[in-house]
């Protein structure tokens, strides 16, 4: 990782360079993410339990944006009104 962060910072001034590792890195996300999705696939105990796993995923993440709304909303409250 300390050699990849040297490289960057070595060849930031080159704009074609760091163009192309973009859509490198977007590319490798994507090959990632797709290979990620056939392990799923291929995987019959996760398959089977989807739609218990759906459903608890569906509750944590709107526990989450909840949280985040509320907290968001007492902070404002805090440090952000007009008295």
């Amino acid at each position: 990782m300390a050699g990849g962060m040297l490289l960057g910072f070595l060849l930031k001034a080159r704009q074609r360079v760091v163009s192309a590792n973009e859509k490198l890195i977007t590319y490798a996300i994507y090959l990632l993410l797709f290979m990620m999705g056939v392990s799923i696939g291929s995987n019959d105990q996760i398959m089977n339990s989807l739609s218990s796993l759906g459903v608890l995923a569906l509750i944590v993440s709107a526990g989450a944006v909840a949280g985040s709304i509320l907290t968001g909303f007492v902070i404002f409250k805090i440090f952000f009104k007009n008295d």
